[in-house]
């Protein structure tokens, strides 16, 4: 039966393949130990192999972020595992000693494979000489000193990653047959028990976690890279974004590489490009070609969708959505037009003032405009009220210059 890595219990088992061979891996944790002490990074199910892999020397250093055992298993052992998983395996930030300091949050040691800690295993600073406080308690843990059920792991002893802060290049482990934790020389060749962090909706399946499946981003207007021809006015494009396993998906929309919006979605549902659908934002686009992207991700992986269009607005007119009442009859306006207009542009601009009524009576005002003057209405009737409005044609001329209006101001008496 299909399931999720977050519907895993802590304490359950999973396999992954490891250099073509099942490994089980113990669910160890669910989420983030302790969000004070971790990076976000650390969110998602943590696996802890079942049984130590190989046998090998932690290193002489100090710190576990320059430790060889750390390099080997985010370079060899990362390898082994299976190609389908290896993309999934989180990059996380964890907490790290260096002598008796901690290095938390963003600060500690980057790593997608890696050892746990000797706090993560359960045993605090205060239950022993030289042990730094690293991390936080995992939930499958319990917390003491060693020596419980959840450490012990066939008979060989195995490397934390904690060292010990006494120096002598000792390193905290584990043995592995009764759990009790001591010190050794990290030079010597111990156990390793490689631990990761996937994210909870990895698929799994009859206990085998699977390879996640990209979202897949289909549309009614064709394939990727389809072409939406000319534009001269708001449209709507319309893509439905799909998640083979059923997990919400994350949606970033661009226009021209300008991220437009972002938005979180359920598998399978229409969704429509809201920057070429929003009036607003249409008209602010200027004229020539223009390119749609739509990411989907699932949090592993991702897919894109890519549309082009061509906008091609030759003439543009505005007015007031909402006139402008007034409490007494209006009988003289100003109006300034800002912005830039061609010479050779067909321009006009209109006044009213009773826009209220069911036909407003219009002045022309475009030579009073251009000079900077009033307008002086000659109309005088208003049935349901006095009310101002304006309406500014445009459009291009013979040389196909473009321009814009970029301001409307005025008053009125």
């Amino acid at each position: 039966m299909a399931t999720t890595l977050a519907a895993q219990e802590v304490g359950s088992t999973v396999t992954l393949k490891v250099n073509g061979a099942d490994a089980e891996f113990l669910v160890v944790h669910q989420g983030n130990p302790d969000p004070d002490v971790y990076d976000p990074s650390c969110e998602g199910t943590w696996l802890l192999m079942k049984n130590v892999y190989s046998q090998r020397p932690w290193g002489s250093a100090s710190c576990y972020a320059d430790a060889p055992v750390h390099t080997w298993l985010n370079s060899t052992f990362l390898e082994l595992l299976d190609s389908g998983i290896r993309p999934a395996v989180k990059t996380v930030r964890l907490p790290c000693a260096e002598g008796s300091d901690v290095h938390n949050g963003a600060e500690g040691v980057s790593a997608q494979i890696f050892l746990l800690s000797m706090r993560e295993m359960g045993t605090p600073a205060a239950q022993k000489t030289g042990l730094a406080d690293e991390g936080a308690l995992l939930d499958y843990f319990t917390d003491g000193d060693g020596g419980d059920d959840p450490l012990r792991a066939s008979s060989a002893r195995y490397w934390t990653r904690s060292p010990y802060t006494g120096g002598g290049g000792n390193v905290w482990s584990v043995a592995g047959e009764s759990g009790i934790c001591s010190y050794r020389v990290g030079s010597s060749s111990y156990g390793v028990r490689p631990a990761l962090i996937l994210p909870q909706a990895m698929p799994v399946e009859d206990g085998a976690v699977q390879p996640n499946s990209a979202p897949v981003l289909t549309s009614s207007s064709g394939v990727s890279g389809a072409d939406l021809g000319t534009r001269n006015s708001p449209f709507s494009f319309e893509y439905m974004a799909t998640d083979p396993e059923g997990a919400s998906l994350s949606l970033t929309e661009k226009l021209d590489q300008a991220v437009t919006r972002t938005l979180t979605a359920a598998s399978g549902s229409t969704q429509r490009f809201e920057a070429v659908y929003d009036a607003l934002a249409f008209l602010k686009l200027a004229n020539g070609a223009h390119t749609l992207q739509v990411t989907a991700s699932d949090g592993m992986a991702s897919a894109a969708f890519q549309a082009t269009f061509t906008k091609a607005v030759r003439a543009a007119s505005l007015t007031l959505t909402q006139p402008i009442a007034a409490g007494k009859p209006i009988t003289a306006a100003t109006l300034q037009v800002e912005g830039s207009i061609p010479d050779d542009a067909a321009f006009s601009v209109q006044v009213t003032n009773n826009a209220l009524d069911d036909q407003p009576v219009w002045q022309d005002a475009t030579e009073a405009v251009r000079q900077g003057g009033n307008v002086l209405f000659t109309h005088s009737t208003a049935a349901k009220g006095p009310a101002f409005n304006f309406r500014i044609e445009a459009a291009r001329g013979a040389s196909g210059d473009g321009g814009y209006i970029s301001k409307v101001s005025g008053a009125f008496q």
